[in-house]
């Protein structure tokens, strides 16, 4: 079963955010990790986060690829 790259309160630097981009570059941390599920594949996860930066929790949900480790 594949885990999440990320967990709740990991430091994370956002490289990629279509909603709001004036917060690209800038670091914040996982607030919630959401995992899809597929019906075909029961393995398969993919990973969503909610990120917090300055006190703000972000727009929409994050991708891993949307993330950097700090």
């Amino acid at each position: 079963m594949k885990t999440a790259k990320y967990k709740t309160n990991d430091r994370v630097t956002i490289v990629s955010n279509g909603l709001q981009p004036q917060y690209e570059g800038k670091v914040g941390k996982i607030k919630k990790v959401y995992a899809s599920f597929s019906e075909n594949d029961a393995d398969e996860h993919e990973f969503f986060y909610r990120v917090e930066v300055d006190n703000t929790v972000l727009k929409g949900f994050a991708r891993d690829s949307d993330l950097q480790p700090v």
